[in-house]
């Protein structure tokens, strides 16, 4: 496992086979690759969030929040039947 981000900050969050720990540090699960990407971010319509940020936002305007992704690697199929029982 090899830490990806740390902070206080929420900067990036975690995506596929990424972890976040007690401290917002985020971490792969898996080997691989690792992405960032950009997405749309539509708060749930009751939360605290969507009424003190959403609310001040012009009308039209688009949130996005930066998710961190591992792609696994493929793994090798080497698995040799021994015996049958």
């Amino acid at each position: 496992m090899e830490r990806s981000a740390h902070g206080r900050l929420i900067r990036w969050h975690p995506g596929a086979y990424v972890g976040m720990g007690r401290n917002k540090t985020l971490y792969a699960l898996e080997d691989g690759i690792v992405r960032y990407t950009k997405e749309v971010y539509v708060p749930p319509p009751r939360s605290s969030e969507s009424r003190e940020v959403i609310c001040r936002l012009p009308k039209g305007a688009i949130l996005y929040k930066t998710f961190i992704s591992v792609i696994p690697t493929a793994e090798v199929g080497s698995f040799k039947l021994v015996t049958m029982l």
